[in-house]
């Protein structure tokens, strides 16, 4: 373990240090679910250099299967941008120690930004391998007017913002307000807005610290919302376009789960959605 790491690691605490539960997931997804086809050798780098010991975590299969899944929906997505848009802007709010743009190689008229804690950013700086168009931007992703003064996003650039694992750790005003603040903030730069998040249901929220892996760190959920579509309600001017069930996605008992909440309620008890907001 290198000085900088051995320094920083034991100040996570809180949401940053539910980072370490999806590289632990990265760190076991070829050993423990192959058949989701996920590799990701910069965060077996990570991880070694980090001298990490995913085994904390790895015994809760359901968040290990589930954030891979996770992870390769929302690398879909950012995979899909560049590729209509090779001139925008991607910005991931909550990186942690990803390591998304290295399994993208987004082209070099992509601008790519990681937003994190500065603890984060302070570990991703020396840890995760650079590539040339992707910096990153220490901050509260939730303070849209703070971080947007800090990128080249010039009027009418098309923006995608990446939001994993970071919603349901907000109080639901901040939530509510940072969602209407993205849109407002793409609204007056006249730029069409790209948006994928995961949410969870008020009964996941409720619960969160019953999560295997959740409970074993400091941070608890606060945000749950009702239906992905109830966002387009919150942001005049969002729109849906898709929704992921990752739940019914995560191994057997996350299935059953998954399957009764919708019968009982007709909404995913935890989500992937995907949202855009025309330029004016």
């Amino acid at each position: 373990m290198t000085a900088i790491t051995a320094q920083l690691s034991p100040q996570l605490s809180g949401v940053p240090e539910t980072l370490l539960i999806t590289l632990a997931a990265r760190l076991v997804a070829t050993r423990d679910n192959p058949d989701l086809g996920f590799v990701d050798p910069a965060a077996q780098a990570v991880g070694d250099a980090l001298a990490f010991d995913p085994g904390r975590f790895a015994g809760d299969r359901a968040s290990m299967r589930g954030s891979i899944v996770r992870s390769l929906w929302f690398d879909g997505v950012a995979r899909q941008f560049v590729a209509d848009c090779p001139q925008g802007l991607v910005v991931s709010i909550g990186s942690g120690l990803d390591t998304r743009a290295n399994r993208i190689a987004p082209p070099p008229g992509i601008t790519w930004v990681d937003l994190d804690f500065p603890e984060v950013i302070a570990l991703r700086e020396a840890l995760v391998p650079s590539l040339p168009n992707v910096r990153h931007l220490a901050g509260d992703g939730t303070e849209v007017a703070a971080w947007v003064k800090q990128l080249d996003w010039e009027q009418g650039r098309p923006l995608l913002v990446l939001a994993e694992g970071v919603s349901m750790y907000l109080d639901p005003g901040r939530g509510e307000a940072w969602v209407r603040d993205l849109v407002d903030e793409a609204r007056r730069r006249a730029s069409p807005l790209t948006f994928a998040l995961d949410l969870a249901s008020p009964l996941m929220a409720r619960h969160g610290r019953r999560n295997p892996s959740v409970g074993k760190t400091s941070a608890s959920f606060s945000w749950g919302v009702r239906s992905p579509a109830d966002l387009t309600r919150i942001a005049p001017g969002l729109a849906l376009i898709t929704a992921y069930d990752v739940a019914g996605r995560s191994g057997t008992m996350s299935y059953i789960i998954s399957n009764l909440y919708r019968l009982i309620t007709g909404r995913p008890v935890y989500s992937c959605a995907l949202f855009t907001a025309a330029a004016p």
